[in-house]
């Protein structure tokens, strides 16, 4: 993984974009770290929730920019675009409802309740190839 991450680096420090190959690696990465509890190939409601509890280390039910670096790791070329995309309402922090609900709602295509391997991929892949469209 670090390998991509410097790769990526590389590639945007040069000027250009990324390929989907390498999008796609950093989507398949994020899944895997959030499907936790269990693992079993979905992504409930209650593992983001749980996942932004735990990154709120101050207790005050947002997450700070600082807060959010440490969830996708500061090697993460897109966690300003990410973290701007999310703050719907550009107060530089999020909320619950910006970080689990309306991503939540967004990746259950099927509203089952779950969100898919498949869904999840569909959902960042398109917005991770957005942004490396307009900040590459």
């Amino acid at each position: 993984m670090q390998l991509v991450i410097i790769t990526c680096l590389v590639a945007l420090a040069l000027g250009q974009h990324l390929n989907n190959h390498e999008l796609q690696q950093l989507v398949d990465s994020g899944f895997q770290t959030l499907d936790v509890n269990p693992k079993d190939g979905l992504l409930e409601h209650d593992e983001l929730s749980k996942l932004f509890d735990m990154r709120d280390t101050d207790g005050n039910g947002v997450l700070s920019k600082a807060e959010f670096a440490a969830h996708t790791g500061l090697d993460f070329i897109f966690k300003d675009p990410v973290f701007n995309n999310f703050d719907s309402n550009h107060d530089g922090v999020l909320s619950k409802d910006e970080f689990v609900e309306k991503p939540f709602v967004a990746m259950n295509q099927n509203g089952d309740s779950e969100v898919s391997r498949h869904e999840f991929d569909h959902y960042y892949t398109q917005l991770l190839h957005h942004i490396n469209q307009h900040h590459g």
